[in-house]
């Protein structure tokens, strides 16, 4: 993925803590990232088939317990 040192770190604590973690942290990534850092959120997301588990308001995204 194209995201910076930091937005990986995040992402690798979150994983340690489970999928809810991971997938939470990734919408707050997305939400806070440049383009190219949400770009890349989006293919990890595809990849993992979990797009049922997010929803955009007002072109940001949420996840499902954000909402």
């Amino acid at each position: 993925m194209n995201i910076t040192k930091a937005e990986q770190k995040q992402i690798d604590r979150a994983r340690v803590m489970g999928r809810g973690a991971l997938l939470r942290t990734m919408a707050q990534l997305h939400r806070t990232g440049s383009k190219r850092t949400q770009k890349a959120i989006d293919i990890a997301i595809e990849s993992a088939n979990a797009w049922s588990d997010f929803t955009m308001v007002n072109g940001a995204l949420l996840h499902k317990s954000e909402a």
